[in-house]
């Protein structure tokens, strides 16, 4: 232990010691205390353990223990040897992740609890060093010795008083000061005009919408656009740049893309695939006002998806070399599915090679014993083909947008038709387990637990192609559970993703499900629901690291419909909207008729009448739904009102703190 300890308590003798490099600086997130007792009792303190994941409860925590921190440096090459430098350590995550993977780490981080964090969350590891202080403190031999430096989360607070004060650009020649001939700069920060900051989200810093897209003032957290960064990257001499971009943020990633995936003849669909949903709302809800995913997707088709995504993270040097040998050239995109135990996590890595664009999966335990944990199991197929096409869950929701319930019943029932090809008859279930109860009647393969909308590829001849068979069920799945739920997903994903479906917006989630099943000819009753609700809760205790957000949600979503939804204030009112509108369009056409002959005038008034008729019926219809829309709104809005209160609240206590 340094003389200079960090605390009047002595650390525990499992810890690092900590030595200081200068006044410890003034911020915090208000979780080190609880975060520190964690870290000291805890026995797996690697990134991402179940152990440190389940005690995961609000965002703070979150930010510090989920296991999704540990996506943003998997496309970056660490390996034995490199020296790294990590400035902000934080509570030590990435150092962890670096030391982790045969790195000798050097952590600075300026506040005193947390680098006595890092000096918990990295004991035992005689590679770690931890220094805190402000980045100046660093004597002149730290210069010019490291291969990689770390800057993560820690730019955009160079100008402020707990950052410092100094400024960016001299945060970054510092860094860069630091660098050994052929090393790299890995920065990861949020976009200034990322899409989410777009479509109203609250700027991370400030809590406050588009406040980036307005500017900053002097001494607030700033972030720039990816001109604006690259341009200061170059002029501190590292103008060889690789550019890569993590959704739905650089904090608690789920996938991270190359920019080479832009430039594919697929990007659209394929990001689509990839990203699902590009903006994330776990921890706190704002007001979505559009469709997150459609308005991706109309920014990927523009050529613009890499100006607005979210975060950037970039790893810049003096030389193409030294940028190329940190990131795997052949990889256009990493996806990990957030939250699950460490027995079945497993990374995707979508790659281009000899056979074309191929999709390499890795499970985090290569040491599990078996592929089963009771009736569940899970396989790695190390490669397969990526198989093109927009998936039908993408299908499903482009009908939806466009209210076309014909074609969604369409591509349901050839949905089901393929399940109908791969169904059995089963006289007696030997070994039964939830997703095959005794009284099956028609199974599906033990691979087809996870046969939903999502994982079938429209080809290009029209079949649909089942793909992604991770998941299995010991002795097969019942069908009738398979069915319900695929379309609870295929609901969810609609919901979620804010569009606008073509039935009544008070429908419950359960009455839809049902309204899809009898679309196809299946019988979907509460008891079946109830059965199902049985099944995918075993599952999801199995799965999940917190099981507890996803089981309430599972066991409360059945009642609620889209009017429950956090959304904007205007949203159940787009279609009285859309109906004043055609309702102008008929007055507007009615004032032209004094133009015309009295012939065709008394056509299109005859027209006009026959359309105002139709539109007066469905003015009936929308009255009805709008009063009960008007009762329910009055119910939800006091919520919305203090959360939204709440959480601006808790955003200023934070940014004060800091």
């Amino acid at each position: 232990m340094s003389a200079e300890s960090l605390s009047a308590e002595p650390l525990s003798a499992e810890s690092l010691a900590v030595d200081m490099i200068g006044g410890s600086l003034q911020y915090a997130d208000g979780a080190e205390a609880e975060l520190l007792a964690l870290l000291c009792a805890a026995e797996d303190r690697r990134v991402g353990s179940d152990e440190l994941a389940s005690a995961v409860r609000d965002w703070p925590t979150a930010y510090h223990l989920a296991p999704e921190r540990a996506v943003l440096l998997a496309p970056i090459v660490i390996s034995s040897g490199d020296q790294v430098l990590d400035i902000g350590a934080g509570s030590g995550v990435n150092t962890r992740i670096c030391a982790d993977q045969g790195a000798t780490v050097t952590a600075v981080e300026g506040s005193a609890a947390r680098a006595e964090l890092i000096a918990h969350r990295c004991a035992g590891l005689d590679t770690v060093r931890v220094l805190c202080g402000p980045f100046d403190g660093l004597g002149d031999k730290e210069r010019g010795i490291y291969n990689v430096v770390l800057m993560v989360g820690v730019l955009e607070y160079a100008g402020t008083p707990s950052g410092g004060g100094a400024g960016p650009m001299a945060l970054l020649s510092r860094a860069v000061d630091a660098l050994a001939p052929g090393g790299v700069l890995v920065l990861a920060i949020e976009n200034r005009l990322g899409l989410k900051y777009l479509l109203g989200f609250p700027e991370d810093h400030l809590g406050l919408p588009w406040a980036g897209f307005e500017g900053y003032s002097a001494g607030q957290p700033t972030t720039w656009s990816r001109r604006e960064l690259a341009q200061m990257l170059a002029s501190v001499g590292l103008s060889a740049q690789k550019w890569l971009f993590p959704f739905p943020d650089y904090k608690l990633p789920t996938s991270v893309l190359a920019e080479e995936v832009y430039e594919h003849p697929e990007c659209v669909d394929m990001v689509d695939q990839i990203v699902g949903h590009p903006t994330a709302s776990e921890h706190f809800q704002p007001v979505l006002v559009a469709d997150d995913r459609a308005a991706h997707r109309a920014f990927l088709a523009a050529g613009l998806g890499p100006e607005m995504a979210n975060s950037f993270l970039v790893v810049a040097g003096r030389s193409p070399q030294a940028v190329q040998k940190r990131v795997d050239p052949a990889a256009l995109a990493w996806r990990v599915a957030p939250d699950r135990r460490w027995r079945w996590r497993q990374q995707a890595v979508f790659a281009e090679s000899e056979r074309g664009l191929v999709v390499q999966r890795r499970l985090a335990d290569q040491n599990r014993a078996s592929d089963f944990e009771g009736w569940l199991g899970q396989v790695e197929v190390a490669e397969e083909a990526y198989v093109s096409g927009k998936n039908l869950e993408q299908c499903l929701l482009e009908c939806a947008r466009n209210g076309d319930a014909t074609g969604i019943a369409e591509l349901l029932f050839s949905w089901r038709a393929v399940l109908a090809t791969h169904e059995t008859p089963v006289a007696t279930v030997a070994a039964p387990h939830p997703y095959l109860p005794a009284d099956t009647s028609r199974a599906l393969p033990p691979e087809w637990l996870d046969a939903g909308p999502d994982n079938f590829v429209v080809t290009a001849d029209g079949d649909l192609e089942f793909v992604d068979r991770e998941w299995q069920a010991a002795g097969g799945v019942d069908v009738r559970l398979a069915v319900v739920r695929g379309l609870w997903k295929m609901v969810s994903a609609m919901l979620s993703a804010r569009c606008h479906l073509p039935w009544p917006p008070t429908w419950s989630n359960d009455y839809l499900v049902a309204h899809l099943g009898g679309l196809i000819g299946e019988d979907i009753d509460a008891e079946l629901l109830n059965q199902w609700r049985q099944a995918e809760d075993d599952l999801i205790r199995r799965v999940y690291c917190r099981p507890t957000v996803r089981l309430a949600e599972l066991h409360d979503a059945g009642s609620r419909s889209r009017l429950d939804l956090f959304g904007s204030s205007l949203a159940p009112y787009r279609h009285l909207e859309n109906l004043v509108h055609r309702q102008q369009e008929l007055i507007a056409q009615l004032t032209s008729l004094n133009e015309m002959s009295e012939h065709e005038a008394a056509e299109n008034l005859d027209a006009a009448k026959a359309r105002l008729s139709r539109v007066e019926a469905q003015a009936g219809e929308l009255r009805a739904e709008l009063a009960e829309a008007r009762a329910r709104l009055a119910r939800l809005a006091w919520r919305e009102r203090i959360h939204n209160r709440v959480a601006v609240l808790c955003r200023w206590f934070r940014a004060r703190a800091r």
